[in-house]
């Protein structure tokens, strides 16, 4: 399927997690230019000589460049969006990617964390739609913002993450409804814990600062009992669902029914959640 072919897509926090996987999809469907923007540049270089051996597998002419920049600064941004006007005047996607999770109680949360949470997960984001909204107005294009099932629920022990994820779906649909008129489409996209080689050991020292935290909340989802996402598959979902113009996608497909449930009667949902989480 080539939902993006001969399209141009830029992804914010491309060159390592889910933006590399969104980016090698874009290059196998055949994107005509792909674009990551990140901080770290040595990053940056590996994940385009990763992509260029892809496109050269899949007989891809995909062009990729790289922008490196702070989202979360305002300066870094409103440079990122002037040297991406000059290289690619016209944009059908961007797919902001950047976020960072968390684990830790409420208890021990402190307000330097949460705004490092903040600033990493939401300002990033508000950052992307106020100085690229006008490019992708220009071509009727798709604002994708990754979020998580954290942006629907608030399990135990995530520290600051299910606050800042929450913002991060506020953004969303207040952006959504104000730039609609404009031609450029916002979509949201809530995917559970996604299948990684470092699953269970990234938050190690969390754990081991925090004397209330369970060594459950370890585990992706801080413990909670699903499957953890493909992330080729989700990448390729996600895409679809861009084109589509999804206003929002969750995955896996049964927590819609939890959100549901939530939404009729708060306790249960709490009950639900309570069981399926550390």
């Amino acid at each position: 399927m080539s939902d993006w072919k001969d399209k141009t897509a830029v992804i914010c926090g491309g060159s390592s997690g889910l933006g590399l996987h969104l980016a090698t999809e874009l290059v196998r469907q055949g994107c005509k230019q792909v674009v990551l923007i990140g901080r770290d540049e040595t990053k940056l270089s590996q994940a385009v000589d990763s992509l260029r051996s892809v496109a050269l597998t899949v007989s891809s002419k995909t062009l990729v460049r790289t922008i490196s920049g702070d989202l979360s600064n305002v300066d870094q941004a409103a440079n990122c969006a002037k040297t991406l006007s000059q290289i690619a005047p016209s944009v059908d996607l961007i797919i902001q990617a950047i976020g960072v999770s968390d684990r830790g109680t409420l208890a021990s949360l402190t307000r330097e964390r949460l705004h490092e949470l903040v600033d990493a997960n939401v300002v990033t984001s508000l950052h992307a739609i106020q100085h690229f909204s006008s490019m992708l107005a220009a071509s009727r294009g798709v604002m994708v913002l990754v979020g998580s099932l954290s942006s629907l629920f608030a399990p135990r022990f995530l520290g600051g993450y299910s606050i800042a994820k929450h913002g991060l779906a506020a953004l969303a649909q207040q952006a959504r409804l104000e730039y609609s008129e404009s031609g450029m489409h916002v979509m949201l996209c809530c995917p559970g814990p996604i299948a990684r080689d470092d699953a269970g050991k990234r938050y190690e020292q969390r754990v081991s600062s925090d004397g209330n935290l369970p060594a459950e909340a370890l585990q992706p989802g801080g413990g909670a009992k699903i499957k953890g996402l493909n992330p080729s598959e989700l990448a390729q979902q996600i895409l679809r669902s861009a084109s589509r113009r999804k206003e929002l996608l969750i995955l896996p497909r049964k927590a819609w029914w939890l959100r549901l449930v939530t939404a009729i009667s708060q306790r249960l949902g709490d009950r639900i959640l309570r069981s399926k989480s550390s």
